[in-house]
C-alpha cells in the first residue's frame, strides 16, 4: 500500500513536469513526448484501471484513475501538436473506457467534450462519415445542441452535406480552434477546397480568376496560381481554363465478359 502511494506521487510530480513543458509548446515537443512516454510506462503500476477497474474504487484507487485519465488526454492533446493522428485515435480509444464505464466513478473532465470533439472533427477531415455520426450519436441529443465542440463539428457536417462549403472555409477563419484543431480544420478545407474545384471543373470551362479566388477562399492570386497548377489549369489574361476534366468514355472489358459468360453456361449445362 505504501509503494503504490509512493509510485502514485511519483508519477503526478512526473505529471507536472510534463504540464510545464507541453505550455511551452512546439518547442518543447520532443521532451513533452519522452515525458509522456515515462508516465504510460509509470501508470501500468496502477491495479486500478479499467478494464480492471473497481465498481467501488478506494481513495487511492479513485487517485490513479484520475491521474491516468488525465495523462491520457494530455496524450491525446499532444499527438494532435505532433501531427501523430493514429496515436491521438488510440488515446481517444482508451479515453472512451473513463468517460463512459467510469463515469459513475469519477467527476466529469474538463477535457472530455473539446477532445471529443477534436475527435468528430478528425473523422470529418477524413471524410469517415459513418464513423462521425456513429459516434455522434453516443451523445446525448441535447449535447449536441448546447455543447460547443460538439455542436461546431456536427454544424460542419451540415454545411458540407448542403453543399455550404462556403461555410466550411470560412469557420477556420472564425478561429473556433485557435490550437490543437486547426490541424483538421485545414485538412477540412483541403478537402473541401477539392469539392469546389472539382465542381468547379464540372460547370465551367473557364472563369474568373478572381471569381474562382473568392469561391476557393485562397488568399492570394499567387495561391491561386498554384493551386492551378496542381490542378493542371491555365490562367491567361484573367482567365482560368479547367484542363484534364474531359469525361472519358466507360470501356467494358467485352472479350473477358463474353468468356466468362461462356464458361458460366457450360457449367450450368454439366450441372443439369
Amino acid at each position: 500500500m505504501v509503494a503504490a502511494s509512493a509510485t502514485l506521487q511519483q508519477t503526478s510530480a512526473l505529471l507536472d513536469k510534463f504540464k510545464a513543458n507541453f505550455s511551452q509548446g512546439e518547442d518543447k515537443l520532443e521532451h513533452s513526448l519522452q515525458l509522456l512516454a515515462q508516465l504510460k510506462i509509470a501508470i501500468l503500476e496502477f491495479a486500478s484501471l479499467p478494464p480492471a477497474a473497481p465498481s467501488a474504487p478506494t481513495p487511492q484507487q479513485h487517485d490513479e484513475q484520475l491521474l491516468a485519465r488525465e495523462i491520457l488526454e494530455y496524450g491525446a492533446l499532444l499527438s494532435i501538436k505532433a501531427v501523430d493522428i493514429p496515436s491521438f485515435e488510440r488515446h481517444v480509444s482508451q479515453l472512451k473506457t473513463y468517460y463512459t464505464d467510469c463515469a459513475m466513478q469519477l467527476p466529469e473532465s474538463q477535457r472530455q467534450y473539446p477532445i471529443l470533439g477534436l475527435n468528430l472533427l478528425r473523422l470529418l477531415a477524413q471524410n469517415r462519415i459513418a464513423e462521425f455520426h456513429t459516434e455522434l450519436e453516443l451523445l446525448p441529443n441535447e449535447l449536441q445542441q448546447s455543447n460547443i465542440y460538439i455542436k461546431f463539428p456536427a454544424q460542419l457536417e451540415q454545411h458540407i452535406m448542403e453543399g455550404s462549403y462556403n461555410k466550411v472555409l470560412s469557420a477556420k477563419q472564425d478561429g473556433q480552434y485557435a490550437q490543437e484543431g486547426m490541424y483538421f480544420m485545414d485538412m477540412l478545407v483541403d478537402t473541401v477546397r477539392e469539392e469546389i474545384a472539382e465542381c468547379s471543373e464540372k460547370a465551367y470551362s473557364d472563369i474568373s480568376a478572381s471569381e474562382l479566388q473568392n469561391l476557393l477562399m485562397l488568399g492570394s492570386e499567387a495561391d491561386l496560381s498554384d493551386y492551378a497548377d496542381q490542378r493542371g489549369w491555365t490562367i491567361v489574361d484573367g482567365i482560368v481554363t479547367f484542363g484534364g476534366n474531359e469525361e472519358k468514355p466507360l470501356q467494358l472489358p467485352s472479350t473477358q465478359l463474353i468468356q466468362e459468360t461462356l464458361a458460366y453456361a457450360k457449367e450450368l449445362e454439366r450441372i443439369v
